[in-house]
């Protein structure tokens, strides 16, 4: 019985970590800032967050999320596994995590480099309509 159980034990980790090996993701480090748009003063929370763009035909998914108290840098750590992040900002005034009418928003994507960095991200927030896809 202790036998059966001590296999079952040692089969569950060589699974997990066989997962873990053929996992395509790696860690890629974002900077970069959100700034106001030009004469306006915006306060938190601003949520940003870090979508993995894997490929055209695939919509991004959401992989690691900040919140600011105010414009300004941010710096994140993010495993993704496609050649490009999307990094989207939101001063989410109701609270609902999401982009409604009439929040400040936007978005960039940014390409990953050899050495699994980004160059700094800026975003300005605007006040155009919601993407359909947020």
């Amino acid at each position: 019985m202790l036998r059966n159980e001590l296999l079952g034990w040692v089969g569950m980790v060589v699974v997990s970590a066989a997962a873990v090996a053929c996992s395509s993701g790696r860690d890629v480090e974002v900077t970069g800032s959100v700034a106001a748009p030009a004469g306006q003063a915006v306060s938190g929370p601003i949520t940003v967050s870090f979508l993995d763009v894997v490929s055209a035909d695939e919509t991004p998914e959401s992989v690691a999320e900040t919140k600011l108290d105010n414009v300004g840098e941010f710096k994140q750590t993010v495993t993704v596994e496609g050649d490009t992040v999307r990094v989207r900002a939101v001063v989410d005034s109701d609270g609902n995590g999401a982009c409604t009418a009439g929040e400040l928003w936007a978005e960039s994507d940014a390409a990953i480099q050899d050495d699994d960095t980004v160059a700094p991200v800026t975003l300005t927030l605007g006040s155009a309509p919601c993407p359909a896809a947020m």
